[in-house]
């Protein structure tokens, strides 16, 4: 059993927790932020602007600018890529395996804020209340995230 040698020779679960526990969550980190902006960056570029977006979005000040709605959309769509790529390059890196600061994780994590408070504007913009608190609350928790990978983001001393 490769697990329990390692346990054993590692002094026990307390050695084993003290040595994984941050690069594992650095990686759960990674892949969820990886696979949130891959399956929603990917999809728009691959599926291109739905009708409902006019739809919803033209009614707003977005709709009197020339081409505002789709700017809007294609740029929500290039910053969810932005973050997915950003994500790609963390994991490529191996971050997760050091243990030092994670650059690139945490300017995925600083990017993703950035792409949730747009949607978040788009939300509240067109009275979509649950939508526009939902966006708040994966605002949060990326606040949270940012915290564990770059603690140096955390409240000053």
């Amino acid at each position: 059993m490769p697990c329990r040698s390692a346990l054993r020779s590692t002094g026990g679960m307390e050695s084993f927790l003290q040595r994984w526990a941050r690069p594992l969550l650095l990686l759960a980190v990674n892949l969820l932020y990886l696979m949130l902006w891959g399956f929603a960056g990917l999809s728009k570029l691959r599926g291109g602007e739905p009708p409902w977006f006019a739809d919803k979005f033209g009614p707003t000040f977005l709709g009197a600018i020339p081409h505002g709605v789709s700017l809007s959309f294609w740029g929500l769509a290039a910053a969810e890529c932005l973050a997915l790529g950003l994500a790609c390059v963390a994991l490529a890196r191996g971050e997760f395996l050091r243990s030092r600061v994670a650059p690139w994780l945490t300017a995925t994590l600083l990017a993703s804020l950035g792409v949730f408070l747009c949607l978040g504007f788009g939300l509240w913009l067109t009275g979509d209340f649950n939508g526009g608190f939902q966006q708040f609350v994966y605002f949060g928790l990326t606040l949270v995230a940012l915290q564990q990978v770059h603690p140096a983001a955390g409240p000053a001393a």
